[in-house]
């Protein structure tokens, strides 16, 4: 890439973003950096918006972060803005919803782009997301129920999400299984990849739960 068109980018992603938080706010949507999020029906859905050609959107109950903090000894996460669930290094991975095309990588230059595309390219991106989350939410009207199998319909899913669905129904012992099958399966390399002051953050939901059982 070469001066101008890492110049041109830039000033491209800074007319964007203003148009992105403008448009998503019409749709109830806050805006924090590269994401945008927003709370429906006891689900914490957050769109990422990482590179100006792409965007995906995730989806947790709202409760997964909470449980998360208590146990993983981080409760004063919980009063914190809640963008930190979506951009915080110590927040539940969510699972991914779907993924979408934003702009054409052929065109990444606000001279190619008029303020008014980028209004629309936004405004028609959000009007998809909304109908996305209505099926979806229809599909799971039920946040407590939503634990997906890793790499079925919605592709991988955090070890850690999982945990915090068994933990939340009471399934403590069913955790702990997991938490073995985890640490021995080479694609996680025994680790959760959380450190916290104690170790790892399996050694913590395994003290957690064996304190309950």
């Amino acid at each position: 890439m070469t001066r101008a068109e890492s110049k041109a980018r830039n000033a491209f992603e800074k007319t964007e973003k203003i148009y992105r938080k403008q448009v998503s706010k019409k749709y109830g949507w806050k805006q924090s950096d590269y994401i945008n999020w927003k709370i429906v029906s006891g689900y914490y859905f957050c769109l990422y918006h990482c590179t100006l050609e792409n965007a995906f959107i995730e989806v947790k109950p709202l409760f997964v972060d909470d449980l998360w903090w208590e146990i993983f000894e981080m409760p004063e996460n919980q009063q914190a803005p809640k963008s930190l669930r979506g951009l915080g290094a110590f927040a539940i991975t969510g699972v991914k919803l779907k993924e979408y095309l934003v702009f054409d990588s052929t065109r990444i230059s606000i001279s190619d782009y008029s303020e008014s595309e980028i209004e629309k390219t936004w405004d028609d991106m959000f009007k998809t997301i909304e109908q996305d989350i209505a099926s979806f939410l229809k599909e799971n009207p039920v946040p407590d129920s939503f634990s997906p199998s890793d790499e079925q319909k919605y592709g991988w899913v955090s070890p850690l999400y999982t945990l915090m669905m068994d933990i939340h129904s009471g399934n403590l012992s069913k955790a702990l299984e997991r938490i073995d099958y985890f640490k021995s399966y080479e694609k996680n390399g025994g680790s959760s990849g959380y450190i916290g002051p104690k170790g790892d953050a399996f050694e913590y939901i395994t003290e957690w739960c064996k304190k309950r059982l």
